[in-house]
């Protein structure tokens, strides 16, 4: 029972909302509607017990004097300056001067650090071992002196050539990832459905 009951009301509920997009029904509307607002409610309180047990879980570790103790403390105290700049003090633009003078500073950060891992993965990457190695060099050299500004000095169909290969091989090539990723969830999604996979129930 404890097993069954879960992978019923998932079927039922999954099955509910999935007609919801096809029929157009007073009932099946209303009810639907309901379903994803408790979906709404029921990931707030995750985020929730998520803070909570975050805090928990760093308050703890701080009090043992482990290391790097000192970034768990930095953590926790821009998790509840945030908070507080958010929910206490909504309209003093505390929380617009966060993301402004701290958040997207870290982020260009760390954004300026994944261009090392970036030049050394290419580099990895365009070693000619093979055909493929060395088309893609050649893509990649195109497209990066097609970015200059004096790209049309080096050739005027330097850009018209770019602009193929992106609107051409990338967007083909972007379709197909798309494709894949929504054949693969669709696929997860009627394994859970169908009670296949079960990851919300106890074995």
């Amino acid at each position: 029972m404890r097993r069954f009951l879960p992978i019923a009301v998932a079927i039922i509920c999954g099955l509910w909302v999935l007609a919801d997009f096809f029929v157009s029904h007073p009932l099946i509307d209303s009810v639907g509607a309901k379903l994803l607002e408790g979906v709404m409610i029921l990931a707030a309180f995750a985020l929730f017990a998520g803070i909570l047990n975050l805090l928990g879980f760093h308050a703890r570790r701080i009090s043992k004097d482990q290391k790097d103790w000192g970034y768990r403390l930095v953590l926790m105290v821009a998790l509840g300056g945030t908070l507080i700049a958010g929910i206490v003090l909504p309209g003093s633009g505390a929380l617009s001067w966060i993301f402004g003078y701290m958040y997207y500073p870290l982020q260009s950060t760390m954004a300026a650090l994944l261009a090392f891992f970036v030049v050394s993965a290419a580099y990895r990457a365009f070693r000619l071992r093979n055909g493929e190695a060395l088309i893609m060099l050649i893509t990649s050299l195109v497209v990066l002196l097609a970015q200059l500004p004096f790209s049309n000095r080096i050739s005027p169909y330097l850009p018209l050539l770019r602009k193929w290969i992106l609107d051409v091989p990338v967007t083909a090539g972007t379709r197909g990832i798309i494709l894949g990723t929504a054949l693969g969830t669709i696929t997860t999604s009627l394994r859970i459905l169908l009670a296949v996979d079960h990851p919300y129930a106890q074995d």
